[in-house]
């Protein structure tokens, strides 16, 4: 899938402007379900169930996410956003109307996974129509900022709203009403953007499972390698972060606005200068602090200077290298496939987030938090190593091209 190159005129920052604010709805509607596991700790289950819901949100993205080159050949991206946008709605009305633990949840789990993936990657690609390549780059990290603000700070006011005695179903139903806001949002900017010309299909020898394979057989490999293993760490600090802090007798909010202030603030602070720097090495101390973050959890005393600079250190380091490894996917792609790259970047990011909390969610039950920070620990240590041998397997192919140089 292709799409067509064209000039966004300055006139569009109102249709921006909407998308941003989709993107910040659908966004918040995510975060509060942060708040997740307190709400199946309630009704009598533990984060093994949790983990099991998450899991099932996996296949949902792995249908939507996987098969959005082909969804997009049929429908605009504003319709097939909207779509996803109404899934997660209707997912979380399941969880605001349903009281006890029972199958539905996983098909709700099922519905967040595919509205949320389809949101996440489509997004961005209706943005694109509303920029220029002189202002791209900026651009697309406000949209990166909402986004985070929205996950980030929802969890934040669900913490308000639950200490102040409101119960947990109103907490989704807000989910509820967020989503549908962001669909709606997301159908008037892309009722607007008609000088967007509809995705193409772009027939390449040997169709999509060629395609699949010269990626995976190419040095974009190792970013979508790294980018599951990213996930797997973020996830779980994020989606079991209420019962580890409750766990140590923390306020959890301190974790979200402390990860989300760095995430931001080290995305329009620093980026700009760590994009200056060679991208590999760059990677590989990213890597390094967000090990370190992990160690400073798990040895963490039970006070909050030191669990907001634990959570400090992870969201600048994660939040950085994040969109450093999705632009070092791109760029190790033939041009003809970078379209598919970056849905395939996605896709391994989703069955990470989705995936990974299965067996977080059972470590946790059977050896505590301490045993899941380990195994993040691992986690992190392998995209490490990942970028280490592509560091060092990239210097030992330039050497020949030295020498014949």
């Amino acid at each position: 899938m292709i799409f067509s190159a064209q000039t966004a005129p300055s006139s569009h920052a109102g249709s921006r402007a909407i998308v941003y604010l989709a993107c910040l709805c659908i966004a918040a509607a995510y975060g509060l379900f942060f708040t997740l596991p307190l709400y199946v700790e309630a009704l009598g289950g533990n984060e093994a169930i949790v983990g099991n819901i998450l899991f099932a949100g996996a296949f949902g993205t792995l249908l939507c996410v996987g098969f959005a080159n082909q969804i997009m050949d049929f429908w605009k991206p504003h319709i097939v956003v909207a779509a996803g946008a109404l899934c997660y709605a209707l997912g979380a009305t399941v969880f605001a109307f349903t009281h006890e633990i029972s199958a539905l949840f996983y098909l709700a789990g099922f519905l967040l996974g595919a509205g949320w993936g389809l949101a996440f990657t489509i997004g961005p690609i209706m943005l694109s129509g509303l920029v220029t390549d002189a202002n791209r780059a900026v651009l697309f990290s406000v949209l990166s900022a909402f986004n985070m603000l929205g996950m980030g700070l929802a969890p934040v006011a669900a913490h308000g709203l639950l200490a102040a005695g409101v119960q947990h179903w109103v907490i989704f139903a807000g989910a509820m009403v967020l989503a549908i806001a962001s669909a709606i949002l997301f159908y008037i900017a892309g009722r607007s953007l008609s000088h967007i010309a509809a995705p193409q299909s772009e027939s390449l020898p040997g169709g999509e499972a060629a395609a699949l394979h010269r990626i995976i057989r190419s040095p974009a490999k190792y970013p979508l390698i790294m980018v599951f293993l990213g996930a797997c760490v973020f996830s779980s600090m994020v989606n079991f972060q209420t019962t580890f802090a409750a766990s140590k007798g923390l306020n959890y909010s301190i974790f979200y606005i402390s990860y989300t202030a760095a995430v931001i603030g080290g995305r329009f602070l620093i980026s700009g200068f760590v994009n200056r720097k060679e991208p590999m090495k760059t990677t590989i101390v990213l890597l390094v602090l967000m090990c370190l973050s992990l160690i400073m959890f798990a040895v963490m005393p039970a006070g909050p200077a030191f669990y907001a600079a634990s959570s400090l250190l992870l969201g600048l380091s994660y939040g950085l290298v994040y969109p450093l490894i999705q632009a070092q996917a791109v760029n190790a792609s033939d041009e003809n496939l970078r379209s598919r790259t970056l849905v395939y970047f996605s896709l391994f990011y989703f069955v990470g987030v989705f995936g990974f909390p299965l067996l977080g969610g059972r470590i946790i039950v059977e050896g505590g938090y301490q045993a899941l920070l380990y195994a993040l620990l691992i986690m992190g240590v392998l995209e490490l190593l990942v970028a280490v041998w592509r560091y060092l397997a990239a210097q030992r192919a330039a050497v020949p091209s030295r020498n014949s140089a």
